[in-house]
């Protein structure tokens, strides 16, 4: 009860503009006001992300701004804050926009005592109340680990890390007891001594423009978990749990979705996506989840705006697309893996039970382990893809000459760290020897998960869709 009374207050508070009134407007209310009003105006057109914070938030699109270009994220950092101040402005400049997920990361100017002393206790407090108005309006939350301080230059009598750690330890477990998510910016960013990393930072609290790639990166993995939280039991059961047998007792789990609305006098495309190493296993399930490609799938629309099949079939354990390391610099194509075998024979055994597919229309695409899977099916089967994206991968160049008719649009992070990005490089120069038809993105700033890049690039998935085999 006196949660839901705290809760009243700050709500008519915000609403009725009795803040204010205060003489000063203390939560800094005006700040945002307009810009909300033009955001209500426009209907949603992506999922759309807050995030809630002081100067570090702030200081985000200051100093990479890039990163909020074409996403539907909103920064509402307001630089001093502390908890108190955010919690009071929490409803009009996060609930009232209606987003699907809020970021928070705040306490380091509590720790400073930039409105006067708080104990951890009271800071905690704060965010949590933040986290549970979300929760109340179906909002996802990522709560933020505080970043390291060592000491504040303009406070040199507080010493921070202790409530630092103490709170970003009550975050942690607060997170895991609520369903929510925790975003561990510390771990990557303090230098051992619970500072911050000086290549990082402008000064010992904020970040600079290569302190936020790096927590841009971590963000947008938190991003995706978030929303795969999200993905509906709908979406999942669209894609049904099938199994391939050959007569030798071998098996191939899969999972099949059709077009919504298939008529079956119609024709429709289909997507073959290969999974990376995390989507192996028996369970007929993890390659959906693997790198969130079940939310891409979802939020691309693709059964709908583009009714297309998806075959996603799942290599055990123990086993590849491609026998070979994958970061090997000198590839030579092998004798054809029995996971790529059963996929083909199933592929081929799905097509010809479904008079509905176009066989002019079948794509391939695939990340990481399934990037050099997608290289290999399309050399081995030339004539038979209308298109591919091979995401993070790498082939064999001395077939190049087989496929240099085919569209291809292959993507890299120039850090990954995995799978250098020279084995794309080499397979896209032997391609463009031949022919200026492949597209390469080297995604700058990206290491291994580039594939969010292609999750979220409309532009991709509508050339992918737009190319048929003569």
């Amino acid at each position: 009860m006196k949660q839901n009374v705290i809760y009243i207050i700050l709500f008519f508070m915000t609403s009725s503009g009795l803040s204010q009134n205060l003489n000063t407007d203390w939560p800094n209310l005006s700040k945002y006001m307009n810009s909300n009003k033009k955001i209500l105006l426009n209907p949603k057109t992506d999922e759309r992300i807050v995030l809630m914070g002081n100067s570090i938030t702030e200081g985000w699109s200051n100093f990479y701004p890039e990163y909020f270009k074409d996403k539907d994220l909103i920064n509402r950092g307001i630089s001093g804050q502390t908890t108190p101040q955010m919690l009071i402005r929490f409803k009009p400049d996060v609930i009232d926009l209606n987003p699907d997920i809020v970021v928070i990361l705040a306490g380091i100017n509590d720790i400073a005592e930039n409105t006067g002393p708080s104990s951890i206790k009271m800071i905690t407090d704060n965010i949590t109340s933040m986290a549970k108005l979300a929760e109340s309006h179906n909002i996802k939350v990522i709560l933020s680990s505080v970043l390291p301080a060592y000491d504040f230059p303009w406070r040199p009598e507080i010493i921070p890390h202790y409530k630092i750690l103490k709170i970003n330890e009550f975050l942690q477990e607060y997170a895991i007891r609520n369903d929510h998510l925790y975003l561990d910016y510390f771990s990557t960013l303090h230098d051992g001594n619970n500072g911050l990393i000086k290549k990082y930072g402008i000064d010992p609290v904020h970040p600079n423009r290569d302190g936020y790639i790096v927590m841009s990166k971590l963000l947008d993995q938190a991003i995706e978990k978030s929303l795969l939280n999200k993905t509906s039991a709908y979406v999942i059961n669209r894609f049904e749990q099938k199994v391939f047998k050959k007569r030798n007792s071998e098996i191939l789990n899969y999972r099949l979705a059709e077009p919504i609305d298939l008529e079956q006098k119609k024709k429709y495309p289909l997507l073959v996506f290969l999974h990376g190493a995390d989507g192996r296993g028996n369970d007929n399930i993890q390659q959906l989840y693997d790198a969130n490609a079940i939310g891409a799938f979802s939020k691309q629309n693709i059964l709908n705006e583009y009714q297309s099949f998806i075959f996603v079939p799942q290599v055990p354990n123990d086993k590849r697309w491609v026998n070979t390391n994958w970061n090997t610099s000198n590839y030579k194509r092998d004798k054809i893996s029995n996971s790529m075998q059963l996929t083909f024979e199933a592929l081929d055994s799905i097509i010809k039970k479904n008079r509905s597919i176009d066989k002019k229309r079948v794509y391939i695409m695939g990340l990481s382990m399934g990037g050099w899977g997608t290289w290999d099916a399309i050399q081995r089967r030339p004539n038979f893809f209308a298109a591919a994206i091979p995401i993070c991968g790498g082939g064999d160049i001395s077939y190049a000459k087989d496929i240099s008719k085919m569209p291809i649009w292959a993507w890299h992070g120039e850090d990954d760290s995995v799978i250098n990005i020279e084995r794309s490089r080499e397979m896209v120069l032997a391609l463009n020897e031949m022919t200026n038809q492949t597209k390469f993105t080297e995604v700058e700033n990206r290491g291994h998960d580039s594939w969010i890049d292609v999750w979220n690039n409309k532009e991709v998935w509508k050339w992918l869709y737009d190319q048929k085999r003569n």
